[in-house]
């Protein structure tokens, strides 16, 4: 039950080309062959008890949910998989920024811990690197991936858990000519 590391995706995201189909593919064929390493119905059930609880928590905090992207689960699913085969990550900063997120402004949450989804919470709210994850203001968007751990050393880190929260580029408001 420990938190893996906090950090800004910007800093280890790198092009990998393509969008968010090709995210999960892209981790999935970095996997050795015959590592069975997927996101069941369970794990997205799961996953999605876990955005649950941290809808609640933003809630609790006057802070408005945050909306599920397709495109971060991908990112996560992604680097939850590579954390299960211990292949290195997929670097997906291009693929983010080509989604018009704001770099610099993402933020990754990993820990290994049991099945239940308040546990990587708990360890997220616990540690004083991600304390305040989940109440920074600016975030709008989540992410969240569950896999099995395949080399677990106990009940309290059988799955891999990862969040990305990001904040999507805003486009300014054209402004007219003016008036002649």
């Amino acid at each position: 039950m420990r938190v893996l590391k906090t950090m800004m995706l910007t800093a280890t995201l790198l092009a990998v080309g393509g969008m968010a189909g090709g995210f999960c593919n892209q981790a999935v064929a970095a996997v050795p062959a015959g590592t069975a390493i997927t996101m069941n119905a369970a794990d997205r059930d799961a996953a999605e008890t876990l955005v649950d609880f941290v809808q609640k928590t933003r809630i609790q905090a006057g802070l408005p949910a945050l909306s599920r992207q397709p495109l971060l689960d991908d990112a996560a699913a992604a680097r939850a998989m590579s954390l299960a085969s211990g292949t290195t990550a997929p670097d997906l900063r291009q693929g983010l920024l080509q989604a018009h997120y704001i770099p610099m402004q993402d933020i990754a949450l990993e820990a290994r811990a049991s099945g239940d989804p308040g546990q990587p919470l708990d360890i997220w709210q616990g540690a004083d690197t991600t304390v305040g994850a989940f109440v920074t203001p600016g975030m709008t968007d989540v992410g969240v991936a569950r896999v099995a751990n395949p080399a677990p050393t106990g009940p309290n880190d059988a799955f891999i858990w990862v969040v990305i929260l990001a904040q999507p580029l805003r486009a300014t408001p054209e402004s007219s000519p003016p008036p002649r």
